[in-house]
């Protein structure tokens, strides 16, 4: 998928439910959550059962984690709804896999759908703030604020691309 579809498919939900918020987005278009106790080392899946869109995250995560994962489920289901029909589901033991094309294009979603692009420039451009102080600020993962200054940088903003780590989840 190309990435500015996949931008311009998050910037859409967030503009059209009104919030950041993935839960209250999650609710506005059909698909509903449930927190699970029973995964150890899942962080969360999304499936479609009898035709109900599903997200299913650990509720050990802390919040912050909650969010980014609901986002990233939400990827799947904008992006990817076509791979999990026929009772499939896509299910996420590491965030950030860089390698599988699916996930990477979800991460950039649940980045784009998180985190407000003039947010993170003002923050970059007028405080000189650095990826772990926005991702503080943000109250977000610093991984997940260096995947969205990594993509700026495709749309042409002169950014310093900081390290992020693919297994940090593990």
């Amino acid at each position: 998928m190309l990435y500015d579809t996949i931008v311009e498919t998050g910037a859409a939900l967030v503009e059209k439910c009104g919030t950041r918020d993935p839960f209250r987005i999650a609710k506005e278009i059909g698909i509903r959550v449930k927190f699970v106790d029973g995964f150890s080392t899942l962080k969360g899946c999304y499936q479609i059962i009898l035709r109900n869109r599903w997200i299913f995250i650990n509720s050990n995560l802390r919040p912050s984690m909650r969010r980014i994962v609901c986002a990233h489920e939400i990827g799947h289901d904008q992006l990817h709804r076509r791979m999990v029909d026929g009772g499939r589901s896509m299910m996420e033991f590491e965030l950030y896999d860089m390698k599988n094309r699916p996930e990477y294009e979800a991460n950039i979603f649940a980045s784009e759908l998180l985190l407000d692009t003039d947010e993170i420039l003002d923050y970059i451009y007028n405080y000189r703030y650095d990826v772990q102080q926005i991702a503080a600020i943000m109250k977000s993962d610093v991984n997940l604020v260096a995947l969205k200054i990594s993509t700026l940088t495709k749309d042409g903003y002169q950014l310093r691309i900081p390290d992020y780590k693919n297994n940090f989840l593990k």
